[in-house]
């Protein structure tokens, strides 16, 4: 996998990082500040040496022996306070100890070719040396000196020289630790990262396939869906067949039975006969209604501009008759022109201002009012509003009976009716209707209400229509 060979890569970089960098660190790093640490210590040395050359030699040409005063040991200790050295050593122009602080170095001859080609040439000349050094208990431990020879020159002629010594031991541990501090410091830094790396891809593999898994079943039932709802259509238009065939003949049979046998039927039986009758029409207006809800997908029609002005002008001429019985009044605004299912917005529309005349008040007219605006998307709404795209909100309001808002969502689902059949006629699938050529389209609806306030219904559509 892709990510394996990026988890190798980045283990074998962290590797290589962790293992160069204390390599870099003590071939160069560490070597450049001992390099410093040198020079450091040769810069202090130089002082040190110009001090005791101002204050002790000032006066001698010719550096023996026999031309120091009496009181160069004195001022030597002195300047050993003073200058923190360790060691001071004393050299003639030939090399020759004439001052040590170890009294059995006098006389001796330093016959090594730095002294006699560098530091007689007028150059400092310092080395890094290890050497014994005696503990307070007796016992002798390896200390880390810094050696510097500084020459002293006369008229630019090489008189002899200073051995300056410093003890630098500590200085040089506390150098080693922070070189190895730096050196172990990127390496844990870059382990962390790679292991904090490694988690989160872990976490994102994870979370890949989780996702996969759910978009796998979402797809297996999306599929389920897809039969469930072939096989419903199927069987609701196999049932609109099989079951209207009979009813027919029950409707038939029933009307024959009523025009000529209905005089030798008393009055319990003319009861038994008109419930029949009311039952097998209702079972046609349940089918019909089947019909109907199912047909918003099966028989849908393409998109195309819609008029919407247009078509509530034919849905209230086909409602006239109904508006004259209730003594109705239907104020319609301007409405736009969207991309829509003709055919399905009429039924829309046709739907809800024959819900806003059924439901109306015995004591009052009906009065329903039609109006709408334009709205822009957000990324709330639902995903067929695309948030860069213009809506137009539809609102049908009455003054009817209302309803609890309680039931502003469950008056949308198939059969759901909140009053019975005996106060108002309807299968109770309207609405049910109406919200699925909706949700066809892409848009939402909604209800409000209050029991003897009326109601209204808002409806969302896009105004222009995906491609």
């Amino acid at each position: 996998m892709p990510r394996d060979n990026i988890l190798k890569t980045m283990f074998l970089i962290t590797l290589a990082i962790t293992l160069l960098v204390p390599v870099i660190d003590y071939q160069f790093v560490h070597v450049s500040f001992n390099r410093l640490l040198v020079q450091n210590t040769e810069e202090e040395a130089q002082r040190a040496a110009g001090h005791l050359q101002s204050m002790l030699l000032s006066d001698v040409s010719d550096l023996t022996k026999d031309a120091l005063s009496d009181h160069f040991a004195h001022h030597a200790g002195m300047a050993k306070n003073d200058f923190g050295f360790t060691g001071l050593r004393l050299f003639s122009k030939e090399g020759e100890i004439i001052y040590s602080a170890d009294s059995s170095d006098t006389g001796e001859i330093n016959s090594n070719a730095y002294f006699h080609k560098i530091v007689a040439g007028g150059k400092t000349y310092s080395k890094f040396i290890k050497r014994d050094t005696g503990t307070f208990e007796g016992g002798t431990i390896k200390a880390d000196v810094v050696e510097t020879y500084v020459p002293l020159m006369k008229e630019g002629a090489f008189t002899g020289a200073f051995e300056i010594s410093y003890d630098i031991t500590e200085r040089h541990n506390k150098l080693n630790k922070a070189v190895l501090y730096f050196s172990i410091l990127p390496s844990l830094m870059m382990l962390c990262f790679f292991v904090v790396i490694s988690i989160t891809i872990f976490r994102l593999d994870r979370n890949i396939i989780e996702r996969k898994r759910v978009e796998t079943e979402l797809i297996l039932n999306a599929e389920k869906l897809r039969i469930s709802n072939r096989e419903l259509q199927e069987f609701v238009s196999i049932a609109s067949h099989d079951l209207q065939e009979p009813l027919r003949k029950v409707t038939a049979f029933g009307g024959r039975f009523r025009t000529g046998y209905a005089h030798v039927l008393d009055e319990k039986g003319l009861d038994y006969l008109e419930r029949m009758m009311n039952s097998a029409k209702r079972m046609q207006e349940l089918i019909n209604g089947l019909l109907s809800f199912s047909r918003v997908t099966t028989k849908a029609q393409p998109f195309v501009p819609v008029d919407l002005s247009r078509v509530t002008k034919e849905v209230l001429a086909d409602l006239e008759v109904r508006i004259e019985q209730t003594g109705g009044h239907v104020e319609v605004s301007d409405l736009p022109t969207l991309d829509a299912d003709p055919l399905q917005m009429r039924q829309l529309f046709q739907n809800l201002i024959s819900n806003a005349l059924k439901f109306h008040k015995t004591d009052s007219p009906p009065e329903i009012k039609i109006s709408g605006t334009f709205v822009h998307n957000n990324e709330n709404d639902p995903p067929l509003l695309r948030p860069d795209g213009e809506s137009c909100q539809i609102t049908v309001e009455d003054n009817g009976i209302g309803f609890d808002n309680k039931y502003a969502e469950r008056i949308f689902g198939v059969f759901q009716r909140l009053h019975g059949r005996q106060e108002y006629e309807g299968t109770g699938i309207g609405l049910s209707i109406c919200r699925k050529i909706v949700e066809r389209h892409g848009g939402t609806i909604s209800a409000m209400g209050m029991p003897g306030e009326g109601a209204k219904f808002i409806v969302t559509l896009p105004v222009r229509q995906a491609c």
